[in-house]
């Protein structure tokens, strides 16, 4: 008996017996299917967090804010230093890992009106020439804010694809004017020379992208709010810096500058958000590999079962074919083939499964929870080689012995068995 008859031989009971192998394989399909769902799914939510971070300006960054109070023995205590401009240049200067760093106010619901009267709610940043760069704005039409405009707070604003909709529709706004009201303050007039192309929602962010009004730092200090202070310091450093070593020197240097005063400095890092969502998937795939781990064991003892019973039903014919000279490793091939086709069927349906899974639960996830428009389903070549490996290990395993016991049958004992 040659080896590919043998292995024909340990396939076509799984085609004759499609019940009891579909029920053999029911264990393997639902542990795989089930890992690899959860899977997608979180690789999905991974890419979701990294494509928000990259709109936020990448996560090679930390964003300095400004704490307005602090607790001091259990009291509340107003904190009187704020951060400047110069304190963005000293950042850049004494910290060699940091790359620029960016001044930077926002502020919500700012009301701005067209001259036609159309109005909108935009997200109002106020920065320096770098803004576009750093943040990673791309322009649809005109130019970004200069270090002109910010050395003499001119009145002039970029406009999201989204706000300059609302105010303009189709016509072009770039060399309109639209007027900025700042709270209870005299409108603001404001020349609009460019427009950004759409980024989207952001996770982070209430409202969209689209609807920012970006205008000059100096003109928001000046001409609206009044100030000589700065809200947020974005700073932005080489990759693969540690951040927290940023932070420490960032730190010391406005200590250094604000009479060693470090109360009113809070910090984001967008990698720390990262890096816990990578923690979470470990957890989460630890816990479902141990669930996926005790379905598959379960299914063996099933499949190795059932193999035995294969073994028992075709006493007659492995002494027949013994006879006419099939030799043992023929017969021990003929029944871990059938154990391992098994248990690949089942891989084989659970990567199917798994995928289908993961894409339900993707639609279902964007229609209950509206957080993206589209949650993306991510299974990789390496997730999907390692449930194939690893159910031919199972194959294997609980194959080894049925197949042993039918090799070692002796053929006249064999054919001596009743059928």
């Amino acid at each position: 008996m040659k080896f590919p008859d043998a292995i024909i031989a340990g396939v076509k009971p799984l085609v004759e017996n499609k019940l009891r192998a579909g029920l053999s394989i029911l264990g393997i399909f639902i542990g795989i299917a089930a890992v690899l769902c959860m899977v997608a799914i979180g690789d999905g939510a991974k890419r979701i967090i990294t494509e928000d971070i990259e709109k936020l300006g990448g996560a090679n960054q930390l964003t300095l804010w400004t704490r307005m109070s602090t607790f001091k023995r259990g009291r509340p205590r107003r904190t009187t230093e704020r951060y400047t401009v110069e304190d963005a240049y000293a950042i850049e200067a004494e910290c060699p890992e940091v790359l620029y760093v960016l001044p930077n106010h926002e502020n919500y619901e700012i009301l701005v009106t067209s001259e036609d009267g159309s109005q909108t709610r935009a997200l109002l940043e106020a920065s320096t020439a770098d803004y576009a760069l750093g943040m990673g704005w791309e322009l649809q039409a005109g130019r970004f804010l200069t270090e002109n405009d910010v050395e003499t707070a001119a009145q002039v604003c970029v406009l999201g694809s989204g706000a300059a909709a609302d105010l303009f529709g189709e016509t072009s706004p770039l060399g309109q004017e639209v007027k900025v009201r700042y709270h209870w303050r005299t409108p603001l007039r404001m020349r609009v020379v460019g427009v950004m192309k759409p980024k989207g929602r952001s996770l982070t962010w209430i409202y969209c992208l689209d609807d920012a009004i970006c205008l000059p730092l100096t003109t928001y200090q000046q001409r609206l709010e009044g100030i000589n202070y700065v809200e947020h310091l974005i700073v932005f450093f080489q990759k693969g810096t540690d951040f927290n070593s940023i932070v420490a020197s960032a730190k010391d240097t406005l200590r250094k500058r604000h009479r060693g005063q470090d109360d009113f400095i809070g910090y984001y890092v967008p990698q720390l958000t990262f890096h816990r969502l990578e923690h979470i998937q470990k957890v989460i795939k630890i816990a479902l590999g141990s669930i996926a781990g005790f379905s598959l064991f379960v299914s063996g003892i099933g499949i190795m079962n059932i193999c035995l019973v294969s073994v028992g039903e075709k006493t007659r014919e492995i002494g027949l074919r013994k006879s006419v000279g099939a030799k043992r490793i023929h017969i021990f091939c003929q029944f871990l083939t059938e154990s391992i086709c098994l248990c690949l069927c089942g891989a084989v349906l659970g990567i199917a499964g798994g995928w289908g899974a993961a894409h339900g639960m993707a639609w279902l996830a964007v229609r209950i929870v509206p957080i993206v428009e589209t949650w993306p389903v991510v299974l990789s070549f390496s997730w999907i080689l390692t449930s194939v490996i690893f159910s031919i290990a199972i194959g294997v395993g609980f194959g080894v012995y049925p197949a042993i016991q039918a090799a070692r049958l002796l053929p006249i004992d064999a054919l001596r068995t009743e059928g």
